[in-house]
């Protein structure tokens, strides 16, 4: 009984990682056709199907899961109402109509971003005989150098902008100090931390970013 429903479950990840990686490619390959203005409005979407497969699959690991991913939505969320509102702790910015309805001039859907990001960096380094702030510390580099992709791409495709033009170095440390600190979160929470589509989620993001950084300096 137990290798058979092992077999299930090594199936059905292949098939969530298969969808990620599909839903990914062809995301990024349409932000580059001629339908592109088309393909960035569903970036919502994208951002929908990966926080959701990776909650649902979180949820069947432990059934602790949700308080997780509530506490590092909200709190993503609402560090990006303060920086567009304020201009702290990234500068001033403000998001594009791409992202969907926006709250405070922020999109809900930028919380759960900041999920998939924690979460999908923290479980590269998870399973390393380190202790958990260095987990932490690493996580947090990961999503600062993920960040280095998605700040051109974002501000090429309108998603947001920066008022002077430019990416202020405040806004890359700002992110590796907020991902760090959700990371230390993650960890207070008695959860299996173990997100089996949290490395291939991170692995999309850096694909599909990567190939759109690509594309735009291409040009």
């Amino acid at each position: 009984m137990r290798k058979i429903e092992s077999l299930e479950q090594f199936k059905s990840k292949k098939t969530a990682i298969a969808i990620l990686l599909f839903f990914h490619i062809a995301g990024a390959l349409g932000y580059i056709s001629p339908l592109s203005a088309w393909f960035v409005y569903l970036t919502p979407v994208l951002i929908f199907i990966t926080g959701g497969m990776i909650w649902i699959d979180t949820k069947s690991n432990s059934k602790l899961g949700w308080p997780v991913a509530i506490t590092i939505i909200l709190i993503g969320y609402f560090v990006e109402v303060i920086g567009v509102n304020f201009g702290f702790p990234f500068g001033e910015y403000a998001f594009g109509d791409m992202l969907g309805w926006k709250f405070f001039g922020t999109p809900p859907i930028i919380g759960l971003q900041w999920m998939i990001l924690v979460w999908g960096s923290y479980s590269i380094f998870q399973g390393l005989r380190i202790s958990k702030v260095l987990i932490s510390l690493l996580t947090g580099c990961l999503i600062t150098l993920l960040y280095l992709l998605i700040e051109p791409v974002s501000s090429h495709f309108d998603l947001w902008s920066w008022s002077e033009g430019t990416i202020p170095v405040q806004n890359y440390i700002a992110r590796f100090v907020i991902a760090f600190f959700l990371a230390i979160i993650f960890q207070a929470y008695p959860l299996l931390r173990k997100p089996r589509l949290g490395q291939t989620a991170i692995i999309c993001q850096f694909m599909f970013y990567g190939i759109l950084y690509l594309s735009i300096k291409g040009n």
